[in-house]
């Protein structure tokens, strides 16, 4: 099993797994998994499960359904809405597992298609290009669209026992691949490549190094290293950062936040915290950290937790104490988490905790795994209106007060009823009021209602 299959597999046990505690962040997996590559930080057992999808021939209902499984609406709570459009996807409900909205268009990557659009207005694919594998590995997320390219992933040496991955960067006019860079990690989410003002930041061939390549070229500008850490990436009003946590216990048990130069890569350490620390988010320039709970061993553990800001303008540091993880989607101040079933937010400010709701979403028990189910989407926000959306894989979705956690709106989009599978967490995307929406081969467009 090549290193990006045996990834895969750990991902999908781990998201069938429900976390002790109610707040575990979104996206803790992905993070894991990325950790254990480089060091043992958490230890998973049981059988590797597959992502499960959705097959055609549905009818299409949304509004006021009944949602089996799922609570009914509380008083007040809306259900209009519009589907605009449900398309299948090509290749088989296993492959898609990464979106992105641009332009008027949807773009989607899989494991047998390496890139995907669809009229956001239609529902229409109006093209797309088949891999060079019949087995590819599909991404987690997709760095992104800019000036009329779409960044993605493929298979380095595609057929291959080992056939690694390239950041790929697509002309949307011509379709044609403008350049291919390899890089190490396999993983392909949102560490693997991200865009900043002048550049991609993508990973090396080698690990522990990022290279900021040319958007047109795909030309090194400039690379930066590192030893005896982990590092996350993120972008801060266009300026590429890094977040290190030792990689081992004989490393510096110290954590730091390095601002990287967009035109020279030169590195400049904004702040320096005790122990290692897992990037949450960002609260507009501040970037959000969290240590390992109080008397555990990893960063899965449950427990209260230090969360800690530090402002990349002063490098001023504060810390906080949280009854938990504070979740992983900052919005407007406010950081989202969930677990299979609760809805959490907490302050970015300190980590208080705002409200716990039940999402009242079917998240159905894997019959071949005790205790494995299928898990929520991440929170889509729709800011102006103030709701957090979630999405289940049986197209049930639910929509929360962003400041109160109260339901203000239900909907379902029907889709065929298939065996449970547990690991599956569909994409849900906000596109303007609309919700795009993905569940294995299954993507749609939804204008939710929501009560006032």
């Amino acid at each position: 099993m090549s290193t990006d299959r045996l990834d895969q597999a750990i991902r999908d046990v781990l998201r069938g797994t429900t976390p002790d505690d109610p707040a575990a962040p979104v996206g803790i997996v992905d993070r894991i998994v990325r950790r254990r590559r480089r060091r043992n930080i958490t230890r998973v057992t049981g059988a590797a499960l597959g992502i499960a999808g959705v097959t055609v021939s549905a009818v299409l209902v949304t509004g006021g359904g009944t949602h089996q499984g799922t609570q009914p609406p509380a008083s007040g709570t809306s259900t209009a809405s519009k589907l605009l459009w449900r398309t299948t996807l090509p290749g088989g409900s296993a492959d898609w597992r990464a979106c992105t909205t641009a332009s008027g268009t949807v773009y989607c990557q899989g494991a047998r298609y390496d890139a995907l659009a669809v009229n956001a207005r239609t529902g229409k694919v109006v093209w797309k290009e088949r891999g060079k594998s019949n087995d590819g590995s599909s991404a987690a997320a997709l760095p992104g669209v800019r000036d009329g390219i779409l960044f993605g992933y493929a298979d380095h040496a595609p057929g291959t026992p080992s056939p690694g991955t390239d950041v790929v960067a697509r002309d949307l006019t011509s379709h044609k691949v403008l350049w291919q860079h390899k890089v190490a990690d396999d993983s392909r989410d949102d560490d693997s490549a991200l865009l900043f003002d002048g550049g991609v930041l993508a990973n090396t061939p080698t690990f522990k190094k990022v290279a900021a390549l040319d958007d047109k070229t795909g030309r090194t500008l400039w690379t930066y290293a590192w030893k005896k850490a982990d590092c996350g990436r993120m972008a801060i009003d266009g300026v590429p950062y890094l977040t290190c946590s030792p990689d081992s216990e004989k490393a510096p048990q110290t954590s730091t936040v390095v601002r990287l130069d967009p035109a020279t890569g030169e590195a400049r350490t904004v702040a320096t915290v005790k122990g290692p620390t897992m990037y949450v988010g960002t609260d507009d320039r501040t970037v959000l950290l969290a240590g390992v709970p109080e008397g555990g061993d990893s960063f899965g553990d449950s427990g209260p937790v230090t969360l800690t800001r530090v402002d990349t303008r002063s490098g001023a540091v504060t810390r906080h104490r949280a009854d938990g993880f504070p979740g992983g989607v900052v919005a407007d101040g406010i950081v989202l988490g969930s677990t299979q079933r609760e809805g959490v937010a907490r302050t970015a400010a300190d980590g208080r905790r705002l409200w716990a709701r039940d999402l009242g979403l079917t998240l159905r028990e894997d019959p071949r795994v005790s205790d494995v189910r299928e898990l929520a989407s991440d929170p889509a926000v729709d800011l102006e209106a103030r709701v957090a959306y979630y999405l289940d894989p049986s197209g049930n979705l639910v929509g929360l007060d962003l400041d109160s956690g109260s339901v203000r709106w239900r909907g379902r989009v029907q889709l065929p009823k298939t065996e449970a599978k547990g690991g599956i967490r569909p994409e849900l995307i906000t596109y303007g009021h609309s919700l795009v929406g993905q569940v294995g081969d299954q993507l749609f467009r939804i204008e939710p209602r929501p009560a006032s």
